[in-house]
């Protein structure tokens, strides 16, 4: 480990990993980092831009704790709203269809 002598504090070289380095690291899912990030199981570092930013030891406990997957909450997307025009034209096509007896 590299120590590095600054104003007569030590601070310690670590290495300092991206979502996709981290994923590249640990094999798993940079979306999968993301969420175990957003939910606290991972300590990371949230950059004014959105981006994350994880230490090799927070990575480390991470894995050495085991990370419950399969807990993570998965984010869906929301469902946008029909156009008014399609929503009507289908409607349309549905009542026209049971007066046909379809």
């Amino acid at each position: 480990m590299n120590t590095l002598s600054c104003k007569q504090k030590e601070v310690i070289d670590m290495d300092v990993y991206t979502l996709k380095e981290a994923a590249r690291v640990t094999k798993i899912g940079v979306e999968t980092l993301r969420r175990a990030c957003q939910e606290g199981l991972i300590k990371a570092v949230r950059l004014p831009n959105g981006e994350y930013r994880i230490t090799d030891t927070a990575l480390e406990q991470a894995l050495s704790r085991g990370l419950d997957l399969q807990a993570l909450s998965r984010q869906r997307k929301k469902k946008r709203p029909q156009p008014e025009p399609l929503r009507r034209a289908l409607e349309a096509r549905r009542q026209a269809r049971a007066q046909n007896g379809e």
